[in-house]
């Protein structure tokens, strides 16, 4: 690691980071939310340094990685906020314990069905709420191949249960929105 990669990461750090964070700010609405997501943009620059040396458009690169960061941050925050709800929802609805454990019984036996790869997405992306970059990066697979896997899996999931007894609209609805939103 020289010096000259430090004081120029720097000087790109104290020319661009106010203006990021001032963006990130307008959308998270939160001071340390907004620091984290500039936190794990620079350090991608960091680690990509190589690559952007004397790159043209390097605010470009920043701006688009950081709003792209943003989103899915946003987009992960609402997909915990969907599953709270659910959660309520759930503990609010009076349950028959034997028709629920028969009910996650063909879940599980759905998920059970899956290739190996395909439960690793379902795995990482409905239940570890990890985006498609993350689950590719993780899995060594195309952000693409992710996003066709989960739509392969939701449908095989859906399917499935509904094939099987105890099938019920309402816990249709609860599992959507506990898992896939």
């Amino acid at each position: 690691m020289s010096s000259n990669d430090q004081s120029a990461f720097r000087a790109l750090y104290e020319k661009y980071h106010h203006a990021l964070y001032r963006r990130v700010f307008q959308l998270v609405r939160s001071s340390a939310e907004s620091e984290d997501i500039l936190q794990e943009v620079f350090i991608t620059f960091w680690e990509k340094r190589r690559e952007l040396c004397g790159h043209p458009a390097v605010g470009g690169w920043l701006f688009t990685v950081t709003f792209n960061r943003t989103v899915n941050h946003l987009k992960k925050k609402l997909r915990e906020k969907h599953r709270e709800q659910a959660a309520v929802e759930i503990a609010e609805t009076p349950v028959n314990l034997a028709e629920t454990e028969a009910q996650w019984k063909v879940l599980e036996e759905a998920i059970g069905q899956l290739s190996p790869q395909k439960r690793k997405v379902f795995q990482l992306c409905k239940l570890e709420g990890k985006t498609y970059e993350e689950a590719s990066q993780l899995m060594g697979i195309s952000r693409y191949t992710v996003k066709e896997y989960l739509g392969e899996v939701m449908r095989a999931i859906r399917d499935y249960v509904r094939q099987h007894p105890p099938y019920d609209t309402s816990f249709m609805l609860l599992l959507f929105l506990e898992i896939f939103l």
